[in-house]
């Protein structure tokens, strides 16, 4: 009974602070440990507390919240043990008998049935003025699936307004923030779900928008295919209208090559309602192959002036780094970095320049490995002179196709990894 007495004063004066924790952390792998997701907002939020010694509960707190109670906290019996099923209609009693959203928090915790920085989050969602109350509990017979709930305020009673499962074999989705996100009155709820493989980590963050009396989410797409992200809500120009930054890191695998961070930013839309993908960059490597796909693209954009200096940039920067064998990996890169300066003179009208690389390149890889790259700018600049830039193209594709182990396979995936793209004839020339 006093073990009851102490909880209970403890959460008359506490509110839920593993909501204000917005740094929850994906189960780490053998192979990574997965960065923490990050979504701030624009106000400093409370520490979570220093966990207490012995039995003692450590009790969680809640930012403070401008909406009225829905339920009267009032005396009650405790939160019964039951399935996973059965669960949502057992918290729905539990919240309508009077129990205050701090104490589900802590019965979840107590239990092990949710996570122990965000098992709920009581705010107002609907914008009624009213208290509703957001579930995150794993299912304890198959773990560690679970679901999401939302509780909304009907009157003076909570009801189950929305329910999100975990796919099979995905993790219990979590509560990271609410906030109104996109200046409409209304607090969005954003959640993610988890899926992990043998090395890798992949997670779909959802925002959910209270709509006619339903729940929509309001996210255009999916952020499932990167692997370990981070997310941030980021307002610099501070019209309460966030944008969402997601950043995927590496596959956790060997296997998978050197790879870099992909940065995506997703934009509110006022006229569908929803977030969708407005950028997408690749962020800076320190390895020598990335530069070579970072010159690609700007051939591919037929901008062959900044291709080529990126293409000499791959031939004389000492500071980037090969993945495997350094002194091979160089020697190809290098060689194709050749070619590739070879044909953006030629589009440029600058034939002369071309010869002279050519006359170059010879030189440096006459009776090696990289030869091939060698035969095919020999290929390019001789019907190119009579058949023009296309006639080119065409000689230099054709080469690349009947020799892919001389200047394809060096540059692709069986080098480079999986998660690196294989070269094609058709890359050879714009």
């Amino acid at each position: 009974m006093w073990k009851k007495s102490i909880l209970a004063a403890l959460l008359s004066i506490a509110l839920l602070a593993a909501c204000a924790n917005l740094t929850p952390e994906v189960p780490p792998t053998a192979t990574q440990p997965p960065p923490a997701t990050e979504i701030p907002t624009k106000t400093p939020l409370e520490e979570t507390p220093t966990p207490m010694q012995e039995e003692e509960v450590v009790v969680p707190t809640l930012p403070p919240s401008k909406a009225a109670v829905c339920v009267p906290v009032s005396e009650h019996e405790e939160l019964p043990e039951t399935t996973f099923s059965e669960y949502p209609q057992a918290f729905q009693d539990y919240l309508n008998s009077g129990a205050s959203p701090e104490e589900l928090a802590v019965a979840l915790i107590v239990r092990g049935l949710g996570p122990e920085d965000n098992p709920v989050w009581a705010e107002d969602v609907t914008g009624d003025g009213q208290r509703d109350v957001v579930v995150s509990y794993t299912n304890l017979q198959q773990p560690p699936q679970g679901a999401l709930l939302i509780f909304t305020c009907n009157g003076s009673q909570y009801i189950l307004s929305h329910t999100v499962l975990s796919a099979e074999g995905g993790q219990t989705p979590r509560l990271l923030h609410i906030q109104d996100l996109n200046a409409n009155g209304l607090h969005e709820v954003v959640y993610s779900s988890t899926q992990c493989g043998a090395h890798t980590c992949f997670e779909d963050l959802q925002i959910l928008g209270w709509n006619n009396g339903v729940f929509e989410p309001l996210l255009a797409g999916s952020t499932a295919d990167q692997p370990y992200p981070s997310f941030k809500l980021t307002d610099f120009d501070e019209d309460g209208i966030y944008d969402l930054e997601v950043v995927g890191t590496a596959i956790g695998s060997v296997g998978a090559g050197p790879q870099r961070d992909q940065i995506s930013i997703w934009k509110y839309d006022s006229t569908s309602g929803s977030w969708a993908v407005a950028e997408q960059t690749l962020a800076s490597s320190p390895f020598r192959i990335h530069l070579v796909h970072d010159a690609e693209a700007a051939m591919d954009r037929g901008e062959y002036l900044i291709a080529s200096l990126l293409f000499q940039q791959v031939i004389e920067d000492d500071t980037l780094i090969e993945w495997a064998n350094e002194e091979l990996e160089y020697n190809n890169l290098a060689a194709y970095a050749y070619y590739k300066r070879i044909v953006a003179a030629l589009f440029q009208s600058d034939r002369p320049s071309g010869l002279a690389l050519y006359d170059e390149m010879a030189e440096n890889y006459e009776d090696s490995p990289q030869y091939g790259f060698v035969e095919m700018a020999d290929a390019f600049l001789a019907d190119s002179e009579v058949l023009g830039l296309e006639g080119g193209c065409t000689s230099a594709r054709e080469y690349a196709s009947s020799h892919p182990a001389l200047v394809l396979d060096p540059l692709g995936s069986s080098v480079y990894g999986y998660a690196n793209p294989d070269f094609a004839p058709a890359d050879v020339c714009p």
